[in-house]
């Protein structure tokens, strides 16, 4: 495998368990490294710090998915790290499958890889240029993962119109990639409020789904209080609140869409 070799003040944060390699700790490369593949990272003394996908675009000139230079880069590792978030999610949240985040990118240690769950829609966000390319595999295996636990997918939709992707060279873009015709609008059911959700305008994947945790923390907190939920997007925070007991709630949004 390629080398890549990182300034002192570059190893220290990777030895802190830093998750990206910035271009600006690049001391030099191997030649022949190509955009998108796996490279170790060391020190000039020949320290080895890290294994992960190059984005030459990027001013995160590599993203770690290992700290085993052993470990190879393969489908093996990718569909492991799947399956781990995935057992974490049925431990976590197994009342809320349906409609939860399956893969959380740095997270689940799978970086530029993010996949919400909208009932039988799977939505996804792709932002580094390694991700990309192996993207195919990894639906894949996230679609393998969930139909051996009899979880239906029928759709894949694809968000990948966030402007990060331009600094990995990569285009913007939204739209099917299995399921065309399938509605882009559903009702999602979180910890029994139903709650609208457009999968293809909506903030992010159309949800704010990694904050179902925090609205649980509102819910409870917001007995007999007065509650102003600001840039409140389609009511998650605010609704929560009401449903908790609170006395009064505002919800404000500058987005009559939204609203």
């Amino acid at each position: 495998m390629k080398h890549i070799v990182i300034s002192d003040h570059g190893a220290e944060y990777q030895r802190r368990g830093q998750a990206w390699m910035y271009a600006s700790n690049l001391v030099k490369m191997d030649e022949g490294i190509e955009n998108g593949e796996p490279a170790e990272i060391v020190t000039e003394a020949g320290e080895y710090l890290g294994t992960g996908l190059v984005s030459l675009n990027s001013h995160i000139l590599v993203r770690i998915l290992s700290r085993d230079c052993s470990q190879p880069i393969d489908e093996a590792l990718f569909r492991t790290r799947i399956h781990e978030a995935y057992m974490f999610r049925k431990t976590a949240e197994p009342d809320n499958l349906d409609n939860c985040r399956l893969i959380f990118g740095e997270a689940d240690l799978l970086p530029g890889f993010l996949a919400d769950r909208y009932n039988d829609v799977i939505v996804t966000q792709i932002s580094s240029y390694g991700m990309e390319q192996r993207k195919d595999m990894l639906y894949r295996i996230l679609l393998e993962e969930l139909a051996a636990d009899h979880q239906t997918v029928n759709a894949v939709y694809e968000r990948n119109d966030v402007k990060i992707r331009q600094k990995e060279g990569l285009p913007l873009y939204k739209g099917f990639y299995i399921g065309e015709g399938h509605s882009t609008k559903t009702v999602i059911n979180e910890n029994g409020l139903k709650l609208n959700v457009d999968i293809e305008n909506g903030q992010k994947t159309g949800y704010f789904l990694d904050q179902k945790s925090n609205r649980m923390l509102i819910r409870r907190a917001a007995r007999g209080k007065r509650v102003l939920d600001c840039f409140t997007h389609t009511g998650g925070f605010a609704l929560n609140a009401a449903y908790g007991n609170a006395a009064h709630v505002t919800a404000v949004d500058v987005s009559e869409t939204a609203l």
